[in-house]
């Protein structure tokens, strides 16, 4: 298993908020990623009921509702970290079925765009910030 070593959420929500025009532009990067790996078991809207989730002993979670669990403030960086492999999730790694999106897209941007490290890794980070991002604009009230 691979494992990098974040520059952490405060650098990466400063470039995040210096590149707002360009996320304004970009939003659909987030629902892309989510339709693309996180579908197929929390659902199309995020509600954890996505085809392949039906078969988990623990149903994945239901995405809508992170918020509203946390006392109306969506958990950005825990869902951030439970994404990329920082935040042991019940559901996530080891011993889970989803996996450690984090290794598996710092693998993919090393093996395909052929770039420094350094560079893979602020990639991965901007693919996991549109990606919670846009599951923080499914939450329901």
């Amino acid at each position: 298993m691979i494992r990098y070593v974040s520059t952490g959420l405060p650098t990466v929500a400063a470039a995040v908020l210096m590149a707002l025009p360009a996320v304004a532009q970009d939003s659909f990067l987030g629902q892309q990623e989510f339709v693309e790996r996180c579908s197929v078991c929390h659902g199309a809207e995020g509600k954890g009921d996505g085809i392949v989730g039906e078969l988990f002993a623990q149903k994945p979670k239901n995405l809508r509702v992170l918020a509203s669990e946390n006392s109306g403030v969506f958990p950005f960086a825990a869902v951030y970290e439970s994404i990329d492999g920082q935040r042991d999730v019940a559901a996530h790694g080891g011993d889970s079925q989803m996996p450690v999106w984090g290794d598996y897209l710092i693998a993919e941007a090393l093996e395909r765009r052929n770039i420094d490290p350094k560079d893979a890794q602020l990639i991965v980070e901007a693919r996991i910030l549109a990606l919670v991002q846009y599951i923080q604009s499914l939450q329901v009230n």
